[in-house]
């Protein structure tokens, strides 16, 4: 039970870190707008030529319509095959892209897993058979392998990238090159223990079956019962924990800075949201430490910028 109490303990603490971060992100104050365009989930004919709405004559005082698809089409792109990356440094791509896809992947089989279990749960035990059963069980043995096979190759990859890369050594710190030994050694002991213990992934299966009745009667092999197996779900576990702790968390936060900075494009009028928020941005008393700025803690947003800046000597 103590490999299960780990387990319950870190998804708790997932849930509550990324519960956290959500509602700092939401309880925010506005960011500063930026009004690029094209927004892409913008339905315009100047999406063709990189055009936007934006163009058009008092555009916000038309309604303008958006599109879910629009959006889909640039972000699935962009977050299962980084393809901003593959356009500006196609060298860390080869490393990045697998590293980050097996992660996806890991997650996509852990969500198999969990359905797997739900469809054994009438049975109940997890060698119980069916066509949905056998379908989930062949897609687990995918996904998991493919997963593990990327995630090995691109974590070792990324790992000797930052070293041998000046670029990006002469700004890796240490939690960096942390964060990506602790990646590895789940991929690793992972792989190890799907290689010599666990091929088709049932000890996986019986463990998520158990974390889902408490731990209760289980008629197949665990993976807990081998080293490697004991390993994996140790690493797993805080791993899961980790994550939200880290700046690593940007893998569900970059949401928010798609939809709610990047591509907010919502109109400020009088006496709206957003005009709202603005006044409540201006009342705030920064204090930074450029002195021409005069941001002392005791002038607000609206007083500095309504007044000419203090000269320099």
């Amino acid at each position: 039970m103590g490999f299960y109490l780990l387990s319950y303990l870190s998804i708790l603490v997932f849930f509550l870190a990324a519960g956290c971060h959500v509602y700092r992100q939401w309880t925010l104050p506005m960011h500063v707008r930026w009004e690029l365009y094209p927004v892409q989930h913008e339905v315009s004919e100047k999406l063709d030529h990189g055009g936007s709405y934006m163009e058009d004559w008092n555009w916000w005082e038309k309604e303008q319509r958006s599109s879910l698809l629009n959006e889909l089409k640039y972000m699935v792109p962009e977050i299962l095959f980084i393809r901003g990356l593959w356009k500006e440094n196609r060298k860390l791509w080869w490393v990045s892209f697998p590293f980050h896809f097996g992660l996806y992947l890991m997650i996509a089989t852990f969500g198999l897993l969990v359905l797997h279990a739900f469809s054994v749960l009438p049975g109940g035990a997890p060698s119980a058979g069916g066509a949905l059963r056998t379908l989930l069980s062949g897609m687990i043995v995918l996904t998991g392998w493919v997963g593990l096979i990327l995630g090995v190759t691109g974590s070792a990859g990324m790992f000797f990238r930052r070293l041998i890369d000046p670029e990006l050594r002469d700004y890796s710190s240490f939690m960096d090159y942390f964060n990506i030994v602790f990646i590895f050694l789940f991929f690793l002991f992972a792989f190890l223990a799907c290689l010599f213990t666990d091929p088709l992934l049932e000890g996986a299966k019986a463990y998520t079956f158990g974390l889902l009745t408490g731990g209760g009667s289980l008629n197949a092999y665990t993976p807990v019962q081998s080293f490697l197996g004991g390993g994996t779900v140790i690493l797993a576990s805080l791993l899961a924990a980790y994550i939200p702790l880290t700046h690593m968390s940007h893998m569900f936060m970059k949401y928010f800075f798609y939809h709610n900075v990047k591509w907010d494009d919502a109109p400020n009028r009088r006496g709206g949201p957003v005009e709202a928020a603005i006044l409540k941005n201006l009342a705030l008393k920064p204090t930074w430490k450029a002195k021409h700025v005069e941001a002392d803690g005791r002038k607000s947003w609206q007083e500095i910028a309504s007044s000419a800046p203090k000269e320099m000597k």
